[in-house]
């Protein structure tokens, strides 16, 4: 018997594609025309994901891009049967879907299956999702770039991308053959500042794990299996309405969040419970638990409390902070998950002000749930693979660029501004950005060339990037808006023209999801947008109307150009008050390292941006908007853990304040770690010269011993290197159980390595090629491994206790009070 496409959500999609075509008949009208004419799975594809898609897509993008994945995924039910298979719900939101995150929409499906092509003939499950990861790796590797998130054919073209981009492409390549895929995260690590996307596939009724463009030989293992097992969160997305059977752990607008934390880390559910003053349950009130990462506090999880006060979630033993919100007020709290299972608030509790408190951040323990190891023949044929799948990616992206940039720069008029507006824009922006779409934003900025500052007009009229929106044309629809008599009236008073905005646009946050921004033309085709799409629309049309307008890089309020200086759009966002901070003693404060501040915005602390702001003479003088403020510091010691202090002030309109930042210091036994490291081997000689090999377990035997990979002729190295002199006497007592690592015998040569072994006679001289173990060790020590030197203190067979990598100072006292 036939099986019916979507045969159990077919009435649902159709029922709530009506209601969609009844709230915008103008957007819809034109879809349902063209859907009309359509082959009728196709259709009733389309229809899915228009009905799941958030607003901002509707209004970014058109039917053509959709119609890519509808028709792949159709083609793929018509014709694959394992995709006929799958359970409906898994099908429609892991194969069918088009969005993987927040990424921008482009057509990739169909190209992906023809790329992939017959590689996949006769694999079938895991084997089929390995090699999918091969192609992937063949096509992209990792960079680090901005926050901005491109589009899965992006990635292929430009052959690199961050971690999150990494996983949409990964993603879409895995559902353009049929097999069902979702990008993972940690959204932050509890042992280090960071976070990491990764994929799951669905094999054989289950999920399995991979690591994007980073395959190996089997599933359930990636670089990152015992970092996740520290983690106090690992989530998915959920796109539909129907329940996905998951936890269920907050809502971004129309996006569900999912906790997969129990398929990577020892778990155990805690509780958090709200009382008012009089000791009775506060129902409905908001419970975000955090992690404090960059020396801020980050939710990785949401919940709101039931008719008994009560909200609850399943997480990793360590530490969470909990913060408590409902009507305006708001209470935290710490809960330390290895020996407690209750959290105890009560709303209405006085938080002291203008005083340092202390809190002990607690990192999970290495506990790794997934153990699978490939076998050595496995390790061998994927190393191989690897270094294969490299050299075509490096021939495939090498001397690329892209053409709509030269395109761009080719046009004859206005050479050297047409070169200034790409100044202006991201490296990633280079990448992606399309030739029309700039050529619109420079003819129409091109009338106030002149008429101002340079320097104003290319950053804040010609320049087409507001925030991280996906750049498109804005400013004809924008022109066509509004009267002649209306843009004057802007012109003179900036403020009317967000009031327009703000009552021309709605926002229907259930419809959307706050990190997937409608772009400024989306927003006026649909009538509706996020707050901060809304806040984007205003500066976009304040530089259309030639009024030099930003969103504040600090803490993103809307401003214009008044005389000289900015402006507050609102009131309420002026820079009224002055707060000046005192370094205190000689610690180097570096935001988003060992400090943050944030404003109490909507019942919770949202971080400013002070990266650029510099500090003179140990003070940083900080203008600011009335209201309360906290203050984090932390010290982020070598076994993940943290040392942290905050402090709550209020602040008035019109105030003048003082406080002086205080960074909690760590004695050495708070620092170390105790990490099981995996074998590995070193020779003795180059491994070209036929070196004998020699197993760190030998060699790590007995006490404590210090591993040293040098690279010569670097500062870093050098620069441990010289603290070893300074401190001649005391290592040369340690000379014996240090373990120099250099790639071949020329680095020997290197006059501080020469001068080093020189005084230390009994320094013991190995040799590695700097491939695997490097990245291994490095990872396994959570350290960056990209860094060197790598240095790894060992007590006792193959158990480290301390690493460090890159330029450090005070490295050699370390390693004298470790040893």
């Amino acid at each position: 018997m036939k099986k019916t496409f979507l045969e159990k959500s077919r009435d649902a999609i159709l029922n709530r594609y009506t209601e969609l075509e009844k709230n915008f008949p103008v957007v819809m009208e034109e879809v349902s025309s063209r859907l009309s004419l359509c082959e009728e799975n196709t259709a009733l594809a389309c229809k899915y994901l228009y009905v799941n898609m958030p607003y901002s897509d509707i209004g970014n993008y058109s039917l053509d891009i959709f119609m890519d994945y509808a028709e792949n995924s159709v083609w793929l039910w018509e014709n694959c049967e394992d995709v006929q298979k799958l359970p409906e719900e898994i099908f429609l939101n892991y194969v069918l879907y088009h969005r993987v995150n927040e990424e921008e929409i482009a057509p990739c499906r169909h190209f992906f299956r023809e790329e992939i092509g017959n590689r996949m003939d006769s694999l079938h499950g895991k084997e089929a999702a390995l090699e999918v990861n091969y192609w992937c790796a063949e096509e992209a590797t990792y960079h680090c770039t901005d926050e901005r998130t491109l589009s899965a054919i992006s990635v292929y073209r430009r052959g690199n991308g961050r971690c999150g981009e990494e996983s949409v492409f990964t993603v879409n390549a895995m559902r353009s053959v049929g097999i069902p895929a979702r990008q993972v995260y940690a959204p932050r690590w509890s042992h280090c500042d960071d976070n990491h996307a990764w994929v799951e596939v669905w094999c054989d009724g289950t999920w399995y794990f991979l690591g994007a463009c980073e395959p190996l030989p089997i599933l359930n293992k990636g670089w990152f299996t015992n970092a996740s097992s520290r983690a106090m969160m690992v989530h998915s997305r959920w796109f539909d309405t129907i329940e996905s059977g998951e936890e269920k752990i907050g809502d971004e607008g129309m996006v569900t969040m999912l906790n997969e934390l129990e398929r990577y880390a020892q778990v155990k559910n805690i509780s958090v419970k709200v009382q008012d003053m009089e000791g009775n349950p506060v129902s409905d009130a908001d419970v975000f638990f955090e992690v404090l990462n960059y020396s801020e506090f980050v939710p990785v999880a949401e919940g709101k409390t039931d008719e008994t006060g009560c909200a609850s979630l399943t997480t990793g033993l360590g530490s969470l902070h909990i913060a408590v919100v409902k009507n305006g007020q708001y209470i935290d709290g710490f809960i330390d998950t290895r020996s407690e299972d209750v959290c105890l608030l009560t709303l209405g509790e006085k938080i002291e002000s203008e005083a340092w408190m202390d809190m002990d951040m607690i990192a999970p323990v290495d506990t790794p749930v997934n153990t699978d190891m490939p076998t050595e023949e496995q390790t061998k044929i994927g190393n191989i693979r690897l270094e294969e799948a490299a050299a075509k990616r490096r021939q495939k992206t090498e001397n690329w660029e892209n053409p709509q940039r030269a395109a761009f720069l080719s046009k004859e008029d206005h050479k050297e501004l047409r070169q200034k507006l790409l100044d202006v824009l991201s490296e990633k922006d280079q990448t992606d950005l399309l030739c029309d779409v700039l050529e619109e934003h420079f003819s129409y900025a091109l009338p106030y060339y002149g008429t101002m500052d340079e320097a104003i007009f290319v950053s804040y009229i010609l320049n087409p990037r507001v925030h991280d929106e996906v750049l498109m044309p804005y400013r004809k629809k924008i022109l066509e808006m509004f009267s002649q008599k209306e843009q004057e009236t802007f012109r003179k008073d900036p403020k009317k023209l967000w009031e327009a905005i703000d009552k021309k646009i709605q926002s229907c946050q259930k419809k959307e999801r706050s990190s997937v921004i409608t772009t400024p033309a989306g927003c006026l085709k649909m009538g509706t947008a996020s707050p901060l799409s809304k806040k984007i629309l205003f500066v976009a049309a304040a530089r259309t109307l030639g009024i030099p307008a930003r969103l504040n890089p600090s803490d993103g309020s809307m401003e214009y150009m008044e005389g000289e200086k900015f402006a507050a759009v609102l009131s309420e966002r002026e820079k009224n008050c002055r707060l000046t901070l005192k370094a205190g003693d000689d610690t180097v404060w570096k935001y988003f390292q060992n400090w943050t501040i944030g404003k109490l915005t909507d019942g919770h602390f949202v971080t400013l941006h002070l990266e650029d702001q510099k500090w003179e003479k140990g003070t940083l003088t900080l203008e600011l908007e009335a209201g309360k403020y906290r203050i984090l510091t932390s010290n982020r010691l070598p076994n993940g853990n943290i040392f942290g202090n905050r402090y709550y002030l209020d602040i008035e309109a019109g105030e003048e304040k003082e406080a002086i930042l205080v960074l909690r210091q760590a004695n050495l036994e708070d620092m170390l770690e105790n990490i099981s490291i995996p074998e590995f081997e070193l020779y003795t000689d180059e491994p070209s010269e036929d070196g004998e090999k020699i197993r760190a377990s030998v060699l790590t035997e007995k006490g404590k011993h210090i591993f040293m990979f040098l690279e010569e002729s670097r500062e870093p190295t050098e620069h441990i290197l010289n603290e070893m002199m300074e401190q001649k006497e005391a290592f040369a007592k340690l000379a014996s159980s240090i373990f120099f690592v250099v790639r071949t015998k020329d680095a020997l040569k290197d006059p501080n390595i020469a001068r080093a072994l020189a005084a230390f006679p009994g320094i013991q001289i190995y040799y590695d090629e700097f491939k695997d173990h490097i990245e291994m060790l490095g990872r396994r020590m959570y350290v960056d491994h990209e860094k060197l030197p790598l240095i790894i203190v060992t007590d006792g067979t193959l158990n480290g206790i301390y690493a460090t990598s890159g330029y450090n100072v005070g490295t050699g006292d370390m390693l004298l009070r470790l040893m």
